[in-house]
């Protein structure tokens, strides 16, 4: 027996359709009401319109602190710089902007120089009009800089970029220090994902590459110490307290109880001993952690 479908007869693209009118006809009355909404959403929409809905609706939960570059790993210029060291430095950094610091205070943030603010110079350069370049200042170059509080929401922070046409902004601590910077694309890497343009590397950029297991010791892995350390824990199984430092270098330092002459030291943090390998002057780079427990429950070869 053959069963026909009248024209009448509702399709499955009908019945979702329906489904979505029924699901969306009470509308949320709180923010966690709407969370659960869009996050139940995936059974309608696209993965990636679901997580990019997210991204927005996570931006007032989240600090300009959690999205920003931290100042170990901010690439500044000094005022005092020569053009041609800034240029090396951008021929070798490839960033679009920089903050410049006050040659007397490297706390002190006189503005911001955009890459593109150089093609003059370079013009001048390849016409060898040796006497512009001298009496050209980088002073004379940069942007008024915009600050920002290391705990302002990141979409305060996303109206004042866009109120005020700017790209970035100084991150300032409780004292008014120099914390980091935050950009445009921070932000929007929040909302849609890592943005990896022509410039960027992207094994350095991935986030799995924070953390390599070591090639001979068993039990060990490199961590960067900028790894976040709710991310450390997810990927080896780690309990380390995030309470009051949210980086793998800030625990350390947190440990060891002081920020000099740290090549070389190690301390134990739970069953994990943790050795800094890696460091410039006053800032850790490069962690190696090993696995003290009889007991280590990870298999390395996932990792390689």
């Amino acid at each position: 027996m053959y069963i026909t479908m009248s024209d009448d007869t509702p399709s499955p693209s009908s019945w979702s359709m329906r489904g979505l009118k029924r699901w969306l006809s009470t509308a949320p009355e709180t923010r966690d009401e709407l969370v659960r909404l869009v996050h139940d959403s995936r059974q309608f929409l696209e993965p990636d319109t679901v997580d990019m809905l997210e991204g927005v609706l996570d931006l007032p939960a989240t600090q300009v602190r959690e999205i920003m570059t931290p100042r170990p790993q901010v690439i500044g210029l000094h005022e005092s710089t020569g053009i041609d060291d800034v240029m090396d430095i951008i021929l070798d950094t490839t960033h679009s902007r920089y903050p410049v610091f006050d040659s007397q205070d490297d706390d002190a943030v006189i503005g911001i120089l955009l890459a593109k603010d150089l093609i003059p110079i370079l013009v001048h350069m390849l016409r060898k009009e040796e006497d512009k370049i001298d009496s050209k200042r980088l002073r004379d170059l940069v942007r008024q800089p915009l600050y920002i509080s290391e705990t302002a929401r990141s979409d305060t922070l996303l109206r004042l970029l866009q109120n005020t046409q700017v790209h970035m902004a100084i991150v300032v601590d409780e004292f008014g220090n120099f914390a980091g910077v935050v950009t445009m694309e921070d932000l929007l890497e929040e909302i849609v994902g890592d943005i990896v343009d022509e410039h960027d590397d992207f094994d350095e950029d991935s986030d799995i590459n924070n953390i390599v297991v070591h090639p001979t010791k068993p039990n060990t892995w490199h961590v960067q110490a900028s790894t976040v350390i709710e991310d450390c824990n997810d990927e080896l199984g780690s309990h380390f307290d995030d309470t009051d430092v949210d980086t793998m270098g800030g625990l350390v330092m947190q440990a060891l109880g002081y920020v000099s002459d740290l090549a070389g030291e190690s301390v134990q943090i739970d069953e994990w001993q943790i050795t800094v390998v890696d460091v410039e002057g006053r800032f850790i780079h490069t962690l190696e952690l090993t696995k003290t427990s009889s007991e280590v429950g990870i298999d390395n070869s996932s990792y390689e």
